[in-house]
């Protein structure tokens, strides 16, 4: 198993972090309580959702072994594959987190804070290394490109009915491409000039393909 170089991870997924922040700074509370890609999902519930993640992203750092990796950039996925039926308990857990603040932009501090608290940890990295996160191995490189994937793609699902909104970076997307030429192979992918498109056809957003990702 060839780990995926955090060279490549680091600046793509800092780039999202940068996306996504551009996309809190430009949206109000009316951006926030407009429906996302995620069925009977609000924007909001969608940030709060990706929010909850990244958390746990960033408490799965220290989680270091010496253990061989057993998943990767892309194989991650498939214990999660996109044609699952919805998990109802994290998606009514993560509207009541949404639902939760007085008002829709108010959880945008504390994501505020943990994407400076990942930005911070991922741009100090040393050096690769493997980790322990959700019961598989990954290495660091796997790890956070499978983050870059999250965050684009909830990126994506936030911004449907806000065409004006800062799009994802090509970084990003360029990452959630390699992760689908994995799944699905090449020939699946060859015939997809666009990487959002991809992005949207391989999570099930959009039809086109079968949903590889979750």
């Amino acid at each position: 198993m060839t780990a995926y170089p955090l060279d490549v991870a680091r600046p793509a997924f800092l780039a999202a972090l940068d996306g996504l922040s551009a996309l809190l700074d430009h949206v109000d509370d009316t951006d926030l309580h407009a429906r996302s890609r995620c069925h009977g999902w609000l924007a909001a519930d969608v940030l709060a959702h990706l929010h909850l993640g990244l958390v746990e992203m960033l408490a799965g750092f220290p989680a270091r072994t010496d253990r061989p990796a057993d998943s990767d950039l892309a194989t991650y996925w498939t214990a999660f594959p996109g044609s699952e039926l919805p998990d109802w308990a994290h998606e009514r857990f993560a509207r009541a987190v949404a639902s939760a603040y007085a008002r829709p932009t108010g959880q945008i501090a504390h994501v505020a804070m943990t994407l400076r608290g990942l930005r911070r940890l991922v741009a100090d990295l040393d050096g690769p290394y493997r980790l322990e996160f959700q019961g598989h191995v990954l290495d660091v490189g796997d790890f956070v490109g499978t983050w870059v994937v999250e965050v684009v793609v909830h990126h994506l699902d936030m911004t449907v009915a806000l065409p004006d909104a800062p799009a994802p970076p090509a970084s990003g997307l360029a990452v959630v491409r390699e992760t689908v030429t994995r799944l699905a192979g090449p020939d699946v992918v060859a015939g997809w000039g666009d990487d959002t498109a991809l992005a949207l056809a391989a999570t099930g957003r959009e039809p086109g393909m079968t949903p590889v990702l979750g």
